[in-house]
């Protein structure tokens, strides 16, 4: 126990340097004289317009975690936006990407499902996530002209992702397998222990039910899409608001770089990684490095603060409710890493 905690608190550290690093690095790349005059500039009403954009994003979000979870019980919207916004304001709050585990459990409790139900669901939808932005990266490739030919980072990549979704349909043809093969790597484990894991292996692939319908699929990878596409439109709205006249792939650009570098362990709400990534990706295609901070700055600011506010107050109060109502009569909800 105490070399895990001392393991997290390593990576927590890392995390905060590496953004501490970051950050000053994209503050001393450009003259803070210039950055002023630069955010000054601002169209405000067309920047405000992030705020309806990432409402969207969470109200697609919420309607696809719906279809997934629809097999299992039929959630309201409200159910499964709210999950959303707390697990979004956690992670901008604390570090590890803590939201996840928030999220995970609230599924859980507003509908008395398994933990390990919800936990499949969730995985599910971070992998449509990662097809999406391959999408997103095979469109940006050729604009950059990049040659991907000698990166075998790249192929292994794929490979993986091909494997998790081979691994993931097998699941759904063959849900009555896969505990007993849990199980079988359990034998040096009691009896009990055993049972306990193929319950627990069994709520697991109850979660990857929505996938036995096409329909199901169809709908969770275009809210997927039109989800990346709502996220473009943010971006593009923050070019908009300061007044560049960039190519219409531009967004494309800055959304591909974005989602590369917000996966490298940092800071909760990415500090330092969003703005470099940001940054960077406007300075590639021709913008001046005070322009290109300040769109980073700006667009840093409403794409964490606002919603965040706005989260606490809305998802706190239905937060207490769920875990105040608990589970119902007769039904149990399992635990994230424990019974």
């Amino acid at each position: 126990m105490r070399r895990r905690l001392t393991r997290e608190r390593v990576l927590m550290t890392a995390g905060f340097v590496l953004s501490a690093i970051l950050a000053v690095y994209f503050l001393r790349r450009i003259d803070l004289s210039e950055l002023g005059p630069t955010l000054a500039s601002v169209n405000p009403w067309i920047l405000s317009c992030c705020l309806l954009t990432k409402g969207t994003i969470f109200s697609l979000g919420a309607l696809r975690s719906k279809v997934f979870l629809r097999p299992l019980r039929c959630y309201s919207f409200a159910e499964c936006f709210t999950p959303a916004l707390a697990g979004y304001v956690t992670n901008n709050i604390f570090p590890f990407r803590l939201g996840e585990l928030v999220r995970v459990d609230l599924l859980a409790r507003a509908g008395d499902i398994s933990r390990g139900s919800t936990i499949a669901v969730v995985a599910l939808e971070r992998l449509l996530d990662l097809i999406s932005f391959l999408i997103l990266f095979a469109a940006a490739v050729p604009l950059l002209a990049i040659d991907l030919s000698g990166d075998s980072r790249l192929a292994w990549a794929l490979a993986a992702i091909i494997g998790a979704l081979f691994g993931v349909f097998w699941l759904v043809a063959n849900p009555s397998r896969f505990p007993g093969i849990v199980v079988f790597f359990a034998r040096p484990f009691g009896r009990r222990m055993q049972a306990w894991i193929y319950q627990k292996s069994q709520r697991f692939v109850d979660g990857f039910s929505a996938l036995r319908s096409s329909r199901a699929v169809a709908q969770a990878f275009a809210l997927t899409l039109l989800t990346r596409l709502v996220g473009m439109l943010t971006i593009q709205c923050w070019l908009w608001a300061f007044g560049l006249d960039l190519p219409i792939y531009a967004s494309l650009i800055v959304t591909v770089f974005l989602s590369i570098g917000t996966m490298v362990p940092s800071s909760p709400g990415f500090i330092g990684t969003f703005h470099v990534a940001v940054a960077y990706a406007l300075e590639l295609m021709g913008v001046d490095a005070a322009m290109a901070a300040s769109v980073a700055i700006a667009g840093h600011f409403m794409a964490t603060v606002p919603w965040t506010v706005i989260g606490l107050f809305v998802s706190l109060p239905a937060i207490r409710g769920v875990w105040k109502r608990g589970p119902r009569a007769g039904q149990q909800v399992e635990g994230v890493f424990g019974a």
